[in-house]
């Protein structure tokens, strides 16, 4: 048997804080009241493209990588 690996999950505040932190406060305020709590990356990605936002361009205002 193959082990999946665990999908990574974020508190919904942790995404609203951070949408905020990179200047994005009306999605901030949006995600508050759409995403679940705890939200996955899978639906995090979702709803940044249906919000005109790449997950790949908020990961990388982070200073990180995809």
């Amino acid at each position: 048997m193959i082990a999946m690996p665990s999908q990574q999950q974020y508190s919904r505040q942790y995404a609203v804080d951070l949408l905020k932190r990179l200047g994005y406060r009306e999605l901030a305020d949006k995600a508050l009241l759409e995403l679940p709590d705890p939200v996955d990356v899978r639906r995090l990605e979702a709803w940044c493209a249906q919000h005109g936002l790449s997950y790949p361009t908020l990961i990388s205002r982070m200073g990180a990588s995809p």
